[in-house]
């Protein structure tokens, strides 16, 4: 977003049918303010998670798994944090000597996309890992040992780095001085360059599109296959067991089936949040008039307010369907606490 496109922000957001007080007040209300405190919560919460799962040893591969998704839930929630603050009514209405949507894009908008597909990515990698486990339970552990998984999360993190960062950092855009015609004053703001129209085009259409709508594709149907797999296969699954008592089969199948349906908890949430956002950039792909400068940008605007919001909600809750659903989880969060109160009284 160069010069033009701020001075064409600024004059658009005051002509829209969307009154822009209606606008400001969900842009205070959703980001401002409950996404700030949610976020913080959030990122306390992945901190005590990722601390939970090392005190227990990172002794199965879900464990390493889920450790993985809360830093990339960490990460989207500081960059969503500062953009909160940043993208505030009252800031952009001043003259700063810089362009605040252009630092805003590139400091927190798309690292935050980046943290936002590692986490889709690393939450399908989850759930197609549990749908082999209930699937075909004797070889789970021959295709998922604990390096093999390390080794698939590193590289979700590597991969999308290295496509998203140097395309938009290095190939499209470069940081200049240019003297703003509507103030007569010079600011820093970035430029695009020539082939930065194609490019942009395609990147949107891979990172954008296409690897959201496969990461809810396999989601969903890991999912469903995860649900179907526990509901027919319970039975034959209490026969493998074998060797082992009654009362021992039942806890095997009780702890496997509990993990199973945590997965499947966080994955619906992750779908039911994403797929707004989603939706909205598949709309402005297709609908010229809700792009910077469209006669309906101020209302796609405001849908971002809360497809934002859902995002920070989603990054944010898994701790609780941990602490709920994972009798480990729970227990080594209370041994955590006990110890924090311990050493308070001490003090």
């Amino acid at each position: 977003m160069n010069t033009t496109h701020m001075s064409t922000y600024q004059e658009t957001m005051r002509s829209y049918p969307l009154d822009a007080l209606v606008s400001d007040f969900f842009n205070i209300f959703n980001l401002l303010i409950v996404g700030e405190v949610i976020g913080i919560l959030g990122i306390l919460g992945n901190v005590f998670t990722i601390r939970n799962f090392y005190k227990q040893g990172f002794h199965d591969t879900v464990s390493v798994t889920l450790t993985a998704l809360a830093l990339s839930d960490i990460g989207a929630l500081v960059t969503q944090q500062g953009y909160n603050i940043l993208i505030n009514p009252w800031l952009s209405r001043m003259e700063l000597d810089f362009s605040l949507y252009d630092m805003v894009a590139v400091f927190f908008f798309y690292p935050n996309g980046y943290f936002i597909r590692v986490s889709g990515l690393i939450t399908a990698f989850a759930s197609f890992e549990r749908c082999v486990s209930v699937t075909l339970p004797l070889k789970v552990r021959l295709l998922f040992s604990r390096k093999v998984v390390l080794i698939v999360n590193v590289l979700i993190f590597f991969l999308i780095s290295i496509y998203l960062f140097p395309l938009y950092y290095f190939y499209c855009v470069e940081f200049v001085y240019l003297v703003n015609p509507l103030t007569n004053r010079t600011i820093y703001t970035l430029i695009y360059r020539e082939n930065a129209d194609i490019v942009l085009h395609v990147s949107y259409l891979l990172i954008d599109l296409a690897v959201p709508y496969l990461t809810f594709l396999v989601t969903i149907v890991s999912t469903v296959v995860i649900v179907v797999q526990l509901r027919s296969k319970a039975k034959w699954r209490s026969a493998v067991v074998s060797g082992k008592t009654q009362g021992e089969k039942s806890d095997a199948l009780l702890k496997e089936k509990r993990t199973s349906v945590m997965l499947v908890t966080v994955s619906v949430i992750f779908i039911v949040c994403l797929i707004p956002h989603s939706a909205v950039l598949t709309a402005l792909s297709f609908v010229r008039e809700l792009k910077l400068g469209g006669a309906y940008f101020n209302i796609a605007f405001l849908c971002y307010t809360f497809t934002f919001l859902m995002e920070t909600i989603n990054c944010s809750v898994s701790i609780l369907v941990y602490y709920k659903m994972s009798t480990k989880f729970r227990t080594t969060a209370q041994e955590m606490l006990k110890l924090c109160k311990k050493t308070d009284l001490k003090h």
